[in-house]
């Protein structure tokens, strides 16, 4: 595959054969149309690393608008991806009979935030169910004109998959537009999928499981659901399920939130909370504590524990002001996503090269670590957030309808920052799922195990450290080791030398700098070859672009610097194309 990779960075995250990783690869932005570096394209978010890999793939001829899903195999790798209009394979190219999805669907793709959803069919190997809408024109608006699924088979064409059926039906009636967001059974192995009767206060309940695709009733629930653009999610445990809407600007939005069962598929206690806002998204934090939403130019946080949970809003972050978009728009806050290293992501209102993050979500009030432009992506993005269900979560033990003999076995993950003052002292965040209830951490230097989830801890010299977690319940235990390489020298350290990448090489009016290790001011420099600096930049954590127009062809030497010592240096030739 021709892949520009822009930001390759850390240690791959090593996985168990039980690891459930088909959320690792994420994808943004617009068709460039040209196979070509081009700040429209399509960036990529690359989770298979400690810290995400973020890249431009220059190969797909796809435009991503709202409607955004992806699914990789249970170890990260890609293998397809839908923008709502056609089905992509892993070799970026649409997968075998995977063209126009609904008769008449436009190229661009879909507009609309979580259109599109990807599960394995349970019980049937190689076999995928894709979940997609049809949208049509009424007096009252834009609706939802039915639900469909398609079949995927990824055993044919190669392993690059097949679409061996689609357009099958589910129910064709208008319907709530997007929102689909699959939640797994509480017997560990079937998904439940709720999708609302246009406006209405009832719910179809589907089934997904060996069987097949299957109506289980319609519940009546609550106040009315306002038809509009938005995003679902359940909670991490699966107890609560949560919806925004955004109407009209006559209408405003509306924010629902049920408890649920994982047992029935039914939802109970419906709570609806008025809003003048529009454009947003929603997600919620991994311990399912915390809701967050971003409403247009603020960000708030709502305490799913609390008795009145609408009273129990803080705001965790406003809108700083910059305007990064090319026309000048504010950037906002919209779709959000939670990532599987335990931060929650989310998009600008308006298009632009970055991306927000919620560094802690777990935390309350500001201690969550709201940031904003967080990731820098080497493409324009506007909407478009790719959507997943939780993929990680086993059956509920010891419920009615565990029933199939499945128990929640852990598996160890986890991920560590080293603090930017003192590279001696690492936190770490356990990733582990499937139920574990107990962690025992060991440093590799000699100090006792700690039994905390996640840990900080300060090493006393510079050196290389074998680190392991052992995560465990009732059933079972897990454990994975990995090496740090703490307070050494950049040469020392091929973690880190992994963590700097410039590219392309050759370049022509610009260059980009990867960044995915936490320096003291990180600098770039470039010389010539008599060693004369022509252009410098300070570095933050992802992608940095240095404007480089105007240099002649040649070859020229490049280094990073950290608190004004050289970490890593190189050379890249300039072929002068524009």
């Amino acid at each position: 595959m021709k892949k520009l990779l822009l930001f390759c960075l850390s240690v791959l995250v090593i996985t168990s054969s039980f690891a459930q990783l088909h959320d690792n690869i994420w994808y943004f932005g617009y068709d460039n149309n040209s196979d070509t570096l081009d700040p429209y394209g399509i960036s990529v978010l690359d989770f298979n690393y400690n810290v995400p890999a973020v890249y431009q793939n220059i190969k797909p001829n796809v435009n991503f608008n709202g409607t955004n899903t992806s699914f990789s195999d249970e170890y990260g790798n890609l293998l397809m991806y839908t923008n709502g209009a056609h089905l992509y394979d892993s070799d970026d190219k649409i997968m075998n009979n995977g063209y126009q999805l609904m008769t008449g669907q436009a190229n661009s793709g879909e507009v609309y935030p979580q259109y599109t959803s990807i599960i394995p069919w349970p019980g049937k190997e190689n076999l995928y169910l894709l979940f997609y809408m049809e949208d049509a024109w009424t007096i009252q608006g834009f609706v939802a004109s039915g639900l469909y699924y398609a079949i995927v088979d990824l055993s044919q064409n190669n392993g690059l998959g097949k679409v061996i059926s689609k357009r099958n039906k589910v129910v064709e009636i208008n319907l709530w537009i997007g929102h689909l967001i699959p939640e797994r059974h509480a017997n560990g192995r079937d998904w439940w999928l709720l999708v609302n009767k246009w406006n209405t206060n009832q719910f179809y309940r589907i089934l997904i499981d060996p069987r097949g695709v299957i109506i289980d009733g319609l519940q009546t629930i609550g106040d009315t659901v306002r038809n509009g653009a938005g995003q679902a999610c359940f909670s991490p445990d699966g107890k609560m399920y949560c919806s925004f809407s955004g109407v009209s600007s006559q209408a405003g939005g509306f924010l629902d939130i049920y408890d649920f069962d994982r047992c029935s598929g039914l939802l109970s206690n419906h709570n609806q909370l008025h809003l003048p806002e529009i454009w947003g998204g929603i997600s919620i934090s991994p311990n399912s504590k915390y809701l967050y939403h971003n409403l247009e130019l603020k960000a708030y946080q709502y305490d799913l524990d609390a008795a009145d949970i609408f009273a129990s809003r803080v705001q965790v972050s406003d809108w700083d002001g910059v305007t990064l978009s090319p026309l000048g728009f504010p950037t906002g806050f919209y779709s959000m996503q939670a990532g599987p290293d335990g931060k929650i992501y989310a998009t600008t209102v308006a298009s632009s090269q970055y991306l927000h993050v919620i560094h802690r979500p777990d935390e309350p009030g500001v201690a969550c670590r709201y940031e904003q432009h967080g990731i820098a992506l080497p493409t324009f993005n506007a909407f478009s957030m790719p959507s997943f269900p939780n993929y990680r979560q086993g059956p509920l033990d010891g419920s009615a309808c565990d029933t199939l003999g499945l128990d929640n076995h852990p598996v160890a993950r986890w991920r560590y920052e080293q603090d930017t003052t003192d590279v001696q002292h690492i936190a770490f965040r356990d990733l582990s799922y499937f139920e574990p209830d107990s962690w025992r951490w060991r440093f590799g230097d000699g100090s006792p195990e700690v039994s905390e989830r996640h840990p900080e801890h300060t090493y006393a010299q510079p050196g290389k450290y074998e680190v392991c977690l052992i995560a465990s319940n009732a059933n079972s235990a897990d454990t994975l080791c990995r090496t740090l390489f703490i307070g050494v020298t950049a040469e020392q350290n091929p973690e880190l030398q992994a963590q700097i990448m410039v590219g392309p090489n050759p370049f022509g009016s610009r260059l980009w700098v990867s960044l995915g290790a936490s320096l003291r001011s990180p600098h770039f420099r470039l010389y010539d070859l008599h060693g004369r600096l022509l252009r410098q930049s300070p570095l933050s954590l992802g992608l940095t672009e240095v404007n480089t127009a105007g240099l002649p062809r040649g070859m020229y030497f490049w280094e990073v610097l950290s608190g004004g010592e050289r970490v890593k240096w190189g050379k890249q030739v300039c072929n002068d194309e524009r």
